[in-house]
């Protein structure tokens, strides 16, 4: 029989993953662990980035439209979702003319007639739109379609990355929404699956 081995590993060589629930978020300054949002169907995963402080924001918003004004959770819902990560990024020195967002998600998982059964285009639209109405401008995105996706941001390359499965990463960030990048990259990047 084969003794247990202990193995020591310095911190630096092992990458933390904080994984973010549904209705969930984090918000950090000079993070150095990876975020992720696992198993994104019609929930949207939203990345928020200050690269001139440094502050980063994730949320797993799961539905468009809060049921009231002030909700328990407001990451959780699409007209929630912005206003408050706003506010915990500013307390952290954001300065909110310079934040950026990227989106994922947003899939048609069930074949369901009616407005009611496309919940992931409705969270994206909600998404967007509170976004809109906040001034933060929507740098990329990889929505839609009928598949599941993994949004995960990683703290040493300071990239978004969405997986699915059987097709290739799709790296989300624009070299100007590095947390701590250039701001020279003017594009903004589309990898959508939905019409628009």
């Amino acid at each position: 029989m084969d003794p247990i081995r202990t193995v020591a590993v310095r911190a630096e060589e092992v990458d933390m993953i904080r994984s973010i629930g549904l209705g969930e978020y984090a918000v950090g300054r000079d993070v150095q662990e990876d975020w992720a949002i696992y198993g994104l169907g019609s929930c949207v995963g939203l990345i928020l980035c200050e690269p001139t402080t440094r502050v980063l924001a994730m949320a797993h918003v799961v539905l468009p439209v809060s049921p009231s004004p002030d909700p328990e959770q407001p990451a959780r819902y699409g007209d929630t979702v912005v206003p408050f990560l706003l506010e915990e990024m500013k307390k952290l020195g954001a300065v909110t003319e310079h934040v950026m967002a990227q989106l994922a998600g947003g899939a048609r998982m069930f074949e369901i007639s009616g407005v009611a059964g496309d919940i992931g285009r409705r969270n994206v639209e909600s998404v967007r739109s509170s976004l809109a109405r906040h001034g933060v401008p929507v740098t990329a995105e990889e929505v839609g379609g009928a598949s599941g996706r993994t949004l995960r941001w990683h703290a040493k390359t300071r990239l978004a990355v969405v997986s699915r499965f059987g097709a290739p990463d799709v790296i989300l960030t624009p070299d100007r929404c590095r947390v701590g990048g250039s701001w020279t990259d003017g594009r903004v990047v589309k990898n959508s699956t939905e019409p628009r």
